[in-house]
């Protein structure tokens, strides 16, 4: 996909595409890889509540296509491969949006049970838009959209202009329509319990609290806990790198291997132990003593030796004996 150069509109069929779940999360990898950080929301945002399965192998619970794009924008790593890293300021701006969707998404599963509510016209309703707030308004219809994403047309108060919201992000509020199974009714002051949340009416917890335990939660994860926490080591360059650059990246990587051969070889060398390397020392301190020894006592008594002979040979007479 990145050598084939896809336009926008080929890129949104891709990712809207209902057949295979896989082709759709290629279209979410292209998007991750190769199209600027600050343009991640604008594609990605529309699908973090899409509930269409992605069967998986290696865990025990299938994922959602609303959870696999959520976690390219939130993890550094696809599995052993490096994402693009992404600037501090888009990393805030991310955090803001994906602060309530987990909330957006166990409203949308309970707002699915109300499809034929919402679908009458005039149903009075509030709406979570995009500015973070909560907005009063009335339903136009059910919008024709994908399965996997269920959207309401609503018109909000104060406002002609109709507008097109997941159902994760809506809420009744029309009282002719009471909750099912009587779940706000009043508890008894004695009792402890705590009764199910109903996230067709309950607009739960503020966006500014989600996204602060968001924070400190990804703060936690970022310290080491314990001594096993410890930081791994680093991929090279060759398995980071997403596609080839060219001649560039070739000679790149050989300099990495160059380098990391040498590297090798030093620390070869530094790994001996310190007995051999005393050994060896002791070794050529020993044979400099000997050679000195050898200089100052072996040749020099040879030498005294050869001089009396050549002395005792030119002062004393010859002698001969006879019979």
């Amino acid at each position: 996909l990145l050598s084939m150069g896809i336009d926008a509109q080929q890129l949104r069929r891709l990712i809207e595409g209902g057949d295979n779940s896989y082709i759709r999360c290629a279209g979410f990898l292209f998007i991750r890889f190769g199209l600027a950080p600050d343009q991640l929301w604008f594609w990605l945002g529309e699908y973090v509540l899409d509930d269409d399965e992605l069967p998986a192998k290696d865990v025990e619970k299938n994922m959602s296509i609303g959870e696999y794009v959520e976690c390219l924008m939130t993890q550094d790593r696809y599995y052993s491969t490096v994402l693009p890293r992404l600037p501090a300021s888009t990393k805030r701006q991310l955090e803001v949006h994906l602060a309530g969707v987990p909330q957006c998404r166990k409203r949308a599963q309970a707002n699915l049970r109300l499809l034929d509510v919402y679908s009458q016209k005039g149903l009075r309703i509030e709406a979570l838009l995009e500015d973070g707030g909560w907005h009063a308004g009335e339903s136009v219809g059910l919008a024709d959209s994908a399965q996997s994403r269920h959207k309401l047309r609503v018109r909000i108060d104060g406002s002609e202009r109709e507008t097109t919201v997941h159902l994760g992000r809506v809420i009744l509020a029309d009282d002719r329509h009471g909750p099912p199974g009587g779940l706000n009714r009043p508890r008894s002051r004695r009792s402890r319990s705590r009764s199910p949340v109903d996230w067709t009416r309950d607009k739960g917890r503020s966006n500014a609290e989600l996204l602060e335990e968001l924070r400190k939660r990804e703060q936690d994860r970022a310290v080491c806990s314990s001594k096993s926490d410890y930081a791994r080591r680093p991929v090279s360059f060759k398995v980071a790198l997403p596609m080839e650059q060219g001649s560039a990246s070739h000679r790149l990587i050989q300099d990495e291997t160059s380098v990391a051969s040498t590297k090798r070889a030093d620390f070869r060398d530094r790994s001996r132990s310190p007995l051999q390397a005393r050994g060896k020392e002791h070794s050529v301190e020993y044979q400099a003593r000997m050679r000195q020894l050898f200089e100052k006592y072996g040749m020099a008594k040879g030498s005294e030796v050869d001089a009396s002979r050549r002395r005792s040979d030119l002062e004393v007479p010859d002698v001969m004996r006879l019979g």
